[in-house]
C-alpha cells in the first residue's frame, strides 16, 4: 500500500542553529581572531577570544568549537605544541580529556605532513594553515561544526527510537543494515550485534525479498511509504508473518518498521 510521506511532523535535521560561539586561543597575535571574525561574519556565529589554552578549557562546556594555533603552549606541563616537524600536539590529550567530542580547528603557519597526520588521530579536529582565504576558512569550520552538529541529532534520535520501543531499523544506501532497535532484533531473533553489517534480504524469505525490491523499494523511491505483509526469516530460519513499513531517507537510506499483521491481513498489502 502507497502511504504519502508525512510532510511538515517532522522538523528538518538541515535546520540551523540560531547562535554558535568559536572560542579562538590566541596567545601571540591578535590576527588570528581578527582573521577568524572576518571569515565568519556572514555566519551566525560569535567569535570569542582567550588568552591561554588553560582558559579556554574552563570554558569548554560553553563553546561549540575550539580554534587554537598549532604553536600554542600547554601552560599546566609548559610543553609546546610543536617542534620543527610540527608533529607534536600533546595539548590536544588534555583538551580531549576535558572535551573529547568538542570540534576542534588546529591554525597552522604551515600543514605539514606529519602534523596532519598528527592530527588526523583526533576525532572532531581538523588543522587548516593559518593563510587560507576566508571563504575556504569559512566553509571548514562551519562544515565541522554541522558534521558534528548532524552526528549528535543522529545519535539522539537512534536514542529516542530505541527508548521507543518501536521495531525499527535503519539501512544504509547500499543495502546493509546500520542499525536495528532492541524490538526489531527481538522479533527476527537476534542479539544485540547480529544485524549491524547484514544485508536486509537475509531477513526475509526469497519471495518476499523479491516483492519488495519490485515493489516497495520503488514505490520509496517515488518518495511515497510503502507498507504491507511479509514473511521474516528469523536467525534460526523459522519463517513468520509480519507487517512492514518502509519509507526513504534523503541519502538513498531506508528505515524499515516492523510489527504484528493484522488477523485479517493478506500477504503482500493491508
Amino acid at each position: 500500500m502507497r502511504v504519502p510521506p508525512a510532510g511538515g511532523i517532522e522538523p528538518s535535521v538541515r535546520s540551523q542553529p540560531a547562535q554558535r560561539t568559536v572560542l579562538v586561543v590566541d596567545q601571540d597575535r591578535d590576527r588570528d581572531r581578527d582573521h577568524i571574525e572576518r571569515a565568519l561574519d556572514d555566519e551566525p556565529i560569535v567569535v570569542e577570544t582567550a588568552a591561554t589554552l588553560a582558559a579556554a578549557q574552563s570554558s569548554v562546556d560553553e563553546i561549540d568549537c575550539l580554534v587554537v594555533p598549532s604553536t600554542v603552549t600547554d601552560e599546566r606541563s609548559d610543553v609546546a605544541a610543536t617542534d620543527g616537524s610540527g608533529a607534536h600536539v600533546e595539548w590536544l590529550e588534555t583538551v580531549r580529556t576535558d572535551a573529547p567530542e568538542l570540534p576542534v580547528v588546529v591554525l597552522a603557519d604551515e600543514v605539514t605532513l606529519e602534523l596532519a597526520r598528527a592530527i588526523r588521530s583526533y576525532e572532531w579536529t581538523t588543522v587548516i594553515d593559518r593563510n587560507e582565504p576566508r571563504e575556504r576558512l569559512a566553509t571548514r569550520v562551519t562544515d565541522l561544526l554541522e558534521r558534528h552538529r548532524l552526528t549528535r541529532l543522529s545519535q539522539r534520535s537512534l536514542a529516542s527510537i530505541a527508548l521507543a520501543g518501536d521495531a525499527i531499523a535503519i539501512v544504509d544506501p547500499a543495502g546493509v543494515i546500520q542499525f536495528a532497535s532492541r524490538s526489531f532484533r527481538m522479533r527476527f531473533g537476534a542479539a544485540a550485534d547480529d544485524l549491524a553489517g547484514t544485508p536486509w534480504q537475509e531477513l526475509f524469505t526469497d519471495d518476499a525479498v523479491s516483492y519488495l525490491e519490485s515493489v516497495a523499494l520503488p514505490t520509496v523511491t517515488e518518495g511515497w511509504r510503502w507498507t504491507g505483509i511479509c514473511t521474516g526469516r528469523r536467525r534460526t530460519g523459522v519463517t513468520f508473518s509480519v507487517r512492514v513499513r518502509l519509507g526513504g531517507l534523503e541519502d538513498g537510506s531506508l528505515v524499515f518498521v516492523v510489527s504484528e499483521p493484522d488477523e485479517n491481513a493478506s500477504e503482500h498489502g493491508d
